[in-house]
């Protein structure tokens, strides 16, 4: 018996067959390894105006201060943030929303804010990944001796306290004013929009807080919240854009014959709009006739046919009233779905039925020249599932991983599966599939290896390792475009699924093949065997408990081994193949050998299965 130990491990990179290989059947060029592995994508891309409606409610800064403190202590976890940023950016995401909270850990001043908490996010990984910031100005963002305030304090009447006592504030207006001022003094055009409150017209927290007596922030009280922030955030800067706290569809219990048209309508003809336009705010560059810029929505539980007609009614009710200038923002749409047991899971019906809302809501306004025109912004919510413990409402695009207790996400960040639409939203929102064709001019203009048979390239960063690796006759015929899964580059061949990790490079594995053989045998059992029943040559391996021998081990040896195969993890098994006939085949991590005896004493009596495409057709990838 051999051990892997002591095993040999040939590698016969056949260069010179791929090249030729290459050059008969590809008809293109040279080789180009600088360029973008994405650059290909930007054939179909969407324009700047329709990328921009591709929004997503995020996981916020806040909740990421310590939760790494072996790496990150008393700091922003930069490992998952980043990681959220990545799957953001993968999915074509190009506005974010987060909230800013005033903070009671001790870090700060009671009542402050932790500019730590959001810094490093907003400065450096939103301009990294070309996100756009809508921050959420809600009740957290105000304090009072310490603590929040109170919801209901947002009612109270005017108290002539401030430093104008004809402005119609009280004290807590007047915090929540010079707070957001301060917001916008500290990131400047870092932050591009702000939302004031959350859902002003149906609030969950004044509902609690005044224990279910009242659930409406008054439209006046709230006319002169917005238009007092909305000068102070403007003339901080001009160019941000405010937009009305998102208003749900519907009406407060406390006023069930009054909706939310009734309360925008009170919101145009407050005394504070008129105050606004007398004071000749209106004529100010970068200032709205009103003192908002654009009215944000969260439209839940209404059907694509009345969403539409609902946008519909709500810019007829902005134009009636002058307002020609304001755009609306969904900085809330959702639909729940829970997430699959395990990643091998088939797609259940509350998934396929997140991602029909999905795809129903994007492509329906980007196919009307009229919604399109007056609708700015979609923010999906959300990212994430909520956190372990409170899983009522599922819906997020994707699960995080859990820590080791299953009481709160892992450090990491990282992503445990992804639901059908996430997939969806990363189609819609950069407008291509990755089987879709690839123009052979693109390709000829990118000096890329292009193939007439399937219509497909080789992304730069893969070509050298198909060329030194085997090529066409070990990997088969690139049959996607490069894409990112789980935060990775990736490109399916035939026979494999390539990756890119250029956190490896200079360790000779910056390219790595997928654990596809691993993925495609999930929920099989092989029944390992023992080190002592193994015949003296054959290669046992520890690790899995499986051997190779003869026509496999010859193979494997001499085409690459552990780093290409990976490790066996099964024995030699007869399994029937597509077209009816039994084949002796052997499971690896990443690939599948199957014996062709038709085929003895030829180089093709070994074959590897196209695992690549059986892995694409599954079609759950992207899980």
């Amino acid at each position: 018996m051999i051990t892997l130990s002591n095993a040999l491990t040939w590698r016969s990179v056949r260069i010179c067959l791929a090249v030729v290989i290459a050059a008969m059947t590809i008809g293109v060029f040279s080789v180009r390894t600088d360029s973008n592995p994405t650059a290909l994508a930007a054939d179909r891309a969407r324009t700047p105006q329709d990328s921009d409606l591709f929004g997503m409610v995020i996981r916020d800064p806040f909740y990421e201060f310590n939760t790494d403190p072996v790496n990150y202590p008393m700091a922003p976890n930069k490992g998952a943030l980043e990681q959220q940023a990545k799957e953001l950016a993968a999915a074509g995401v190009r506005w974010i929303r987060m909230e800013f909270f005033a903070d009671y850990d001790g870090t700060v001043a009671p009542g402050e804010i932790n500019w730590t908490k959001y810094d490093w996010f907003i400065k450096e990984i939103a301009p990294k990944y070309g996100f756009k910031v809508l921050a959420l100005l809600n009740v957290g963002l105000v304090s009072y001796k310490g603590a929040t305030v109170r919801t209901v304090a947002f009612n109270d009447p005017a108290d002539e306290a401030g430093m104008d006592p004809t402005d119609g504030t009280n004290h807590f207006i007047r915090v929540f004013r010079d707070r957001a001022a301060s917001v916008a003094a500290h990131y400047g055009s870092a932050i591009s929009a702000y939302e004031i409150i959350n859902e002003p017209n149906i609030s969950w927290d004044l509902w609690q807080d005044s224990k279910w007596g009242e659930a409406e922030i008054k439209s006046e009280r709230y006319a002169c919240l917005i238009s007092t922030t909305y000068e102070s955030i403007k003339t901080e800067d001009p160019q941000a854009q405010i937009l009305t706290g998102g208003m749900v569809i519907g009406s407060p219990p406390e006023g069930q014959n009054r909706n939310q048209f009734d309360y925008l309508y009170e919101l145009y003809a407050s005394s504070w709009v008129a105050r606004y336009q007398a004071a000749g705010n209106a004529s100010k560059p970068g200032w709205n006739i009103v003192p908002w810029d654009g009215v944000a929505l969260h439209p839940y539980y209404t059907d694509v046919t009345n969403l539409f007609s609902l946008l519909n009614e709500f810019t007829q009710k902005m134009h009636d009233r002058g307002d020609f200038k304001s755009k609306l923002w969904l900085t809330e749409i959702g639909a729940p779905a829970d997430p699959p047991v395990s990643t091998n899971d088939p797609t259940s019906q509350a998934e396929i039925d997140q991602a029909y809302y999905l795809n129903a809501i994007y492509s329906g306004i980007l196919s009307s020249s009229d919604l399109r025109a007056e609708v700015a912004h979609v923010f999906w919510f959300k990212y994430e599932d909520f956190v372990p413990g409170n899983y009522t409402h599922n819906y997020g695009l994707v699960r995080l991983m859990e820590n080791d207790k299953h009481d709160n996400y892992d450090p990491s960040g990282r992503v445990w599966v992804h639901k059908l639409a996430y997939h969806v939203y990363q189609e819609l929102a950069l407008n291509v599939k990755i089987t879709d064709p690839v123009s052979e001019a693109d390709a000829r203009a990118a000096k890329l290896f292009y193939f007439t048979q399937t219509q497909q390239t080789i992304a730069p960063e893969f070509t050298e390792y198909w060329i030194e690796k085997g090529g066409l006759e070990q990997f088969g015929y690139p049959i996607s475009r490069p894409t990112e899964i789980n935060g990775v580059l990736s490109q399916f061949f035939q026979r494999a699924v390539f990756e890119y990790h250029p956190e490896l490079k200079g360790t000779g594995s910056e390219v790595l093949l997928r654990l596809i053989g691993q993925e495609l045998v999930k929920g099989r059992f092989f029944q390992p065997v023992k080190a002592d029943s193994v015949q003296a040559s054959a290669v046992y391996f520890p690790q899995t408990g499986h051997t190779l021998s003869k026509q496999f081990l010859s193979y494997w040896q001499k085409t690459g081994g552990l780093a290409v195969y990976g490790y066996p993890i099964s024995e030699e098994v007869v399994e029937k193949g597509p077209e009816g006939h039994s084949y002796t085949v052997q499971y690896f991590e990443r690939n599948r050998f199957e014996l062709h005896p038709e085929a003895a004493g030829t180089p093709y009596e070994v074959q590897l299965g196209l695992l690549g495409a059986a892995i694409l057709k599954q079609d759950l990838w992207w899980r």
